[in-house]
């Protein structure tokens, strides 16, 4: 089904898309059932409605499996236990994705979960501190990167930092010992969590008015390190959305990144030298050394570029949306887009993350490495060649219109 712009009501049946998807189904049925002699119409329509009954029924079967499974992690169960429960939730959600093909949905599940988890974690690393937890402050967990755009994967590092309430200096030793807690509570249950990105790192939590200072520190200073982990702030997700805490510390971030040209022109500068994967006679760019020779760089090349855009042109914007479909849509609404450049960077997306998450089904997720994304052309069937194709010279398009409507912008 093509990207869903026309949606103006929950009223799935009126939507253009599902109008058009119906009429080539349709179609489809009609010219088989003409040509298909052997069981005739009516048994191509009879099969027709089978297949749909079949798909219907493993849909609410898969779903009502993560649901499952989802009541339990909220409970908190002991760490073994929600390692066994990551494991089986992702490999069910993988199982869903090679059946219906749905990167939206796959992710949606999978912040569902992240978010459950996150819950999780905190209450075994405040449970670990004994008598100590009681000198804990209102605190809330965010994550960045891939899953601060509601993109989370288990092949991703997990980038987390930690926002807290003003404390005392009788409390830092024990913000420090639970901040190292929650770090190793994630590696137990087998995710990778980036080991700089992490509230373990000094750097990576704070009150609401040390982050303010961090932000206010990188803008006015000429350390470019600072600068990108400042602008690493404008993809969030709460993990913990009960608390108010996290909302406060994207408000004020986004306004300060907003208030500040250099800081945009930094993340501009940094989207623009990012490739697009096609080369200067048209084809992909292959590795020509290595044990990636001859394979695709989907990270680098795709993914890297695209949300990187994204999120540029939602900072630039001012859109406080979160998923990259989300400001999407939300451009669009305000009319930062039009339909046709919204509906190619909606398609690009789809067919990019589609790539990467039927690519990591054949992995294993406890022994992935930076080498994970690495496909094999060889292996993509000649529509999918051709749709990355297109999705990537999309991507270069979404890059450049980035660039000038920032320049426009003037100083």
């Amino acid at each position: 089904m093509g990207a869903l712009l026309s949606a103006k009501s929950n009223d799935v049946t009126a939507w253009r898309a599902t109008e058009d998807f119906s009429a080539k189904y349709r179609q489809h049925l009609l010219d088989r059932a003409g040509s298909d002699r052997t069981i005739g119409a009516q048994g191509v329509f009879s099969e027709s409605l089978a297949a749909l009954e079949e798909l219907s029924t493993a849909h609410k079967k898969i779903l009502l499996k993560l649901d499952t499974l989802l009541d339990e992690v909220a409970t908190a169960p002991p760490t073994v236990r929600l390692k066994e429960l990551t494991s089986e939730y992702y490999a069910t959600l993988y199982r869903h994705m090679d059946v219906f093909h749905s990167a939206p949905a796959f992710y949606q599940k999978s912040m569902e979960f992240m978010s459950l988890l996150g819950r999780a974690v905190m209450t075994h690393s405040a449970d670990q501190l004994g008598p100590l937890a009681g000198n804990l402050p209102k605190m809330a967990l965010v994550a960045l990167g891939p899953a601060g755009r509601c993109e989370y994967s288990p092949f991703c590092q997990l980038q987390l930092l930690l926002v807290h309430e003003e404390i005392s200096g009788a409390q830092l030793q024990t913000i420090n010992r639970y901040s190292h807690a929650v770090h190793a509570e994630f590696e137990e249950i087998g995710l990778v969590i980036d080991p700089v990105v992490s509230p373990r790192n000094p750097e990576w939590r704070g009150s609401l008015s040390e982050w303010q200072q961090r932000c206010d520190d990188a803008l006015y200073h000429t350390d470019p390190d600072d600068l990108i982990n400042v602008l690493r702030l404008a993809d969030q997700y709460s993990l913990t959305p009960d608390e108010d805490l996290a909302h406060k510390l994207k408000e004020r971030v986004l306004a300060t990144l907003r208030g500040s040209r250099a800081a945009q022109a930094n993340l501009v500068e940094r989207m623009e030298s990012l490739s697009n994967g096609i080369g200067v006679m048209g084809g992909l760019k292959l590795e020509r050394s290595g044990d990636g020779r001859g394979l695709f760089r989907l990270l680098d090349h795709g993914l890297l570029p695209l949300s990187a855009a994204l999120s540029a042109l939602a900072l630039i914007k001012g859109s406080s949306a979160t998923s990259s479909c989300d400001r999407i849509y939300d451009l669009l609404k305000r009319r930062e887009l039009d339909v046709d450049l919204a509906e190619k960077m909606l398609e690009a997306w789809y067919c990019i993350h589609e790539l990467r998450l039927r690519h990591e089904q054949s992995l294993s997720i406890a022994g992935h490495t930076h080498q994970s994304l690495l496909l094999n052309p060889g292996e993509l069937s000649l529509g999918q060649r051709q749709s990355l194709k297109a999705s990537l010279e999309a991507v270069a398009t979404i890059q450049r219109h980035v660039a000038v409507t920032f320049s426009g912008m003037g100083d």
